[in-house]
């Protein structure tokens, strides 16, 4: 394992943005991990873990610390069992289990992420997200250097969100889904459609960091049957997308140096080139504002800011 300086964050993340780490390393195992959390201590410096790089918000100064992306790329199928190392691509998970004949995962056909990046967020879309198919998750905490298992009732998942999420001591070291048995040709159909709807609602002209906030729960009835007339869908739970929000307080397409509400979706805040974090961060603070101001609604970024 190789320990860099100064490495620049903004190759490792979707968003295309960030400034350097002061240190830098790249851990395919146990051992490395272990290794680099050594090496951390030793420094008496902060340590981020990096998966696939969407979902953040790097700072324009970086990191002042050591950031570990996880390459650990095990993935093992045993029945309708799927064990994964947590640098596994999620698309790379989707795959294979379909081509195990196992369903239960086609929601996420065409996420970026990787699997402990999307255990830690509960990722979810279509109406599934990964708290449904989680049996179990291994964990390194950085306070003690020591290892531990937890079952599927202990994660705390709730909407884009787990104890891993709430303890930034916790690294997830690996992970096992338990899917169901289903038919090789009916799961690609699925996922087939998933990415073709992706594809049709979400920019990709841009970079992005995936969806940037998260959907709230509304208490404004007039927004509440404005939002049933206009889709002809019920507000489940008085949640209400955020895209749906940003586009009738008119935001698409809003800018702010090279930070920009998609045209495609309001969800998706996107570098059209050179934009720093700073913009988007200054983006959000309008549409927030915004949002509160005209409906009531308070509205929280999905994204994790990093180094700020």
């Amino acid at each position: 394992m190789e320990i860099k300086r100064n490495i620049s964050l903004a190759q490792y993340t979707t968003l295309k943005i960030g400034g350097a780490a002061k240190f830098f390393c790249e851990v395919k195992d146990e051992k490395e991990i272990m290794e680099a959390l050594e090496f951390a201590r030793k420094k008496k410096v902060p340590v981020f873990v990096l998966g696939g790089g969407s979902n953040i918000l790097m700072s324009d100064k970086g990191f002042d610390g050591a950031v570990m992306k996880i390459k650990d790329s095990r993935l093992n199928t045993r029945g309708s069992s799927i064990e994964c190392g947590s640098g596994v691509l999620l698309s790379k998970i989707v795959s294979e289990s379909i081509k195990s004949g196992l369903t239960g995962l086609e929601w996420a056909a065409g996420i970026p992420g990787t699997a402990g990046g999307a255990v830690r967020g509960n990722a979810g879309a279509f109406g599934g997200e990964m708290a449904e198919t989680i049996e179990s998750v291994k964990v390194i905490d950085m306070n003690d250097l020591g290892f531990r298992v937890y079952d599927s009732t202990e994660c705390g998942f709730e909407y884009r969100d787990s104890i891993f999420k709430k303890n930034y001591n916790l690294i997830i070291i690996s992970a096992v889904l338990k899917l169901k048995k289903g038919k090789k040709e009916e799961g690609e159909k699925k996922a087939k459609e998933i990415i073709r709807q992706r594809k049709e609602a979400q920019p990709f002209d841009f970079p992005s960091s995936g969806s940037f906030f998260k959907n709230p729960i509304c208490k404004n009835k007039e927004l509440i049957e404005e939002y049933k007339k206009d889709t002809g869908k019920q507000a489940k739970d008085k949640v209400i997308p955020a895209g749906y929000i940003i586009d009738v307080l008119g935001l698409r397409g809003k800018k702010i140096g090279g930070a920009m509400v998609s045209q495609h979706h309001g969800n998706f805040l996107v570098n059209t080139g050179k934009a720093t974090a700073e913009d988007f961060i200054i983006l959000s603070a309008i549409i927030k504002t915004r949002a509160r101001n005209e409906y009531g609604v308070q509205l929280q970024e999905e994204v994790q800011r990093v180094g700020f």
